[in-house]
């Protein structure tokens, strides 16, 4: 998918040039990438836009490589996952960048716009995020008398609570299954806790284990215990599974797992129109649960030749115009500025659940964290009963201080 245009008539020549562009397929077709491109270059006569669709499958091995290359093929603008950005500005790979040369900076969503700061430094541009909201059957809500959205953690433990009355003892009134980190982390955040903190001197502290970080295990044990059923030993992977053969009444997942509960082949199509989705709310009563912020942002390779154009077909790619095309589709826009369509229940939820999102340590080492299963396994340890809070949080506390200071 590459456009190029010539000088217009009169113009001086303009040496042809070749900007690479790395990009996943989520949004291409969304973003209509092609008019963004052919825009691209009648803005700049002489320029073709190289662009390269990615898989998130050995992405970064893959960038490892792509930015090493010297034969001129390396990119100059690549779409990186949020927790992949540090991993690569740690080993200086990346530009630093300008805010101001980009559009809505200064609205930027708080949890992206963390995940593109590296050391005090803008080093990549936030591009669309995605987030977690509680997904339940519209059907057996109404016929229990559970009417979200709720207004605290409380209520929304004793709507799933009364959600398994009636059921077999296997039934989930909210299915949370024991491996859940990422919205496991959302109970610790909620109680002021936080996976890690940083001293002035670089040095990281994990610190699942303070007193905030454990008040928040432990409601979330709590929360578990008296909601969920079956989910030992499980991951997130299979909660639209769950809900599609009848076993769960609610659970919280990304905004887009409505459609896997009732797609037609790997769920039940029994289920459409029958499944709503909600903002997970906060212990506080009024308050909306942190939510861990994904998604992807938008880097220039530090050795790029192209500076200028790579920071102008970032701003194009990041800037109002496209991002509003990315909103219109269902995408969270980069900023807070972009505001649901009106009547368009779906997109407000999950406008106000990415209103609090949070972002894990920014450090060049998370990837390890990730990689040695340190969360998914104190969440398992804890939620399955094989430890305490205290060993469990105590443990990987301790992991996480060795690993992202290694």
């Amino acid at each position: 998918m590459a456009s190029s245009a010539s000088s217009p008539a009169g113009a001086a020549p303009v040496k042809a040039t070749k900007l690479h562009v790395w990009m996943q397929g989520d949004t291409l077709k969304d973003i209509n990438i092609v008019a963004l491109n052919a825009e691209f270059s009648k803005q700049h006569p002489g320029v073709t836009v190289d662009l390269q669709e990615q898989t998130w499958t050995d992405y970064s091995t893959k960038v490892t490589t792509g930015l090493a290359d010297t034969s001129g093929a390396a990119p100059d603008v690549l779409e990186l996952g949020n927790t992949q950005v540090a991993q690569f500005a740690g080993a200086g790979a990346l530009a630093t960048l300008n805010a101001t040369d980009f559009d809505n900076s200064s609205t930027w969503l708080n949890g992206l716009k963390a995940s593109a700061t590296y050391d005090g430094k803008l080093i990549a541009v936030p591009y669309y995020a995605g987030v977690r909201v509680g997904i339940y059957r519209t059907d057996l809500a109404k016929t229990a008398g559970v009417t979200p959205p709720f207004n605290s953690l409380d209520k929304l433990q004793a709507g799933a609570v009364k959600l398994m009355k009636g059921h077999p003892a296997s039934y989930s009134g909210l299915y949370f299954p024991s491996q859940y980190w990422y919205e496991g982390l959302s109970f610790v955040w909620d109680a002021g806790g936080d996976i890690a903190k940083q001293d002035s001197d670089g040095k990281w502290t994990g610190t699942l284990d303070s007193a905030a970080s454990k008040a928040g295990l432990t409601r979330l044990k709590a929360f578990v215990d008296a909601t969920s059923r079956g989910g030992d030993g499980q991951t997130e992977a299979n909660d639209a599974l769950v809900m599609a053969q009848g076993q769960a009444a609610m659970f919280i997942d990304a905004s887009w797992k409505p459609g896997a509960v009732t797609d037609p082949k790997t769920g039940n199509p029994k289920l459409t129109g029958k499944v709503g989705v909600f903002t997970v709310p906060g212990s506080k009563p009024g308050t909306v649960m942190p939510q861990f912020l994904g998604g992807s942002d938008i880097a220039i390779a530090g050795k790029t030749p192209n500076m200028a154009l790579a920071t102008a077909y970032t701003k194009m790619l990041t800037g109002q115009k496209y991002q509003a095309v990315l909103a219109s589709k269902g995408y969270i826009a980069n900023s807070s500025s972009f505001k649901p369509k009106t009547g368009d229940a779906t997109a407000a939820v999950v406008v106000k659940a990415a209103s609090n999102g949070r972002f894990v340590p920014n450090s060049n080492n998370w990837s390890k964290v990730e990689d040695g299963n340190v969360l998914q396994n104190m969440f398992d340890d804890i939620l399955s009963g094989s430890a305490t809070v205290d060993d469990a949080a105590k443990d990987a506390s301790d992991k996480i201080t060795d690993l992202l200071n290694s």
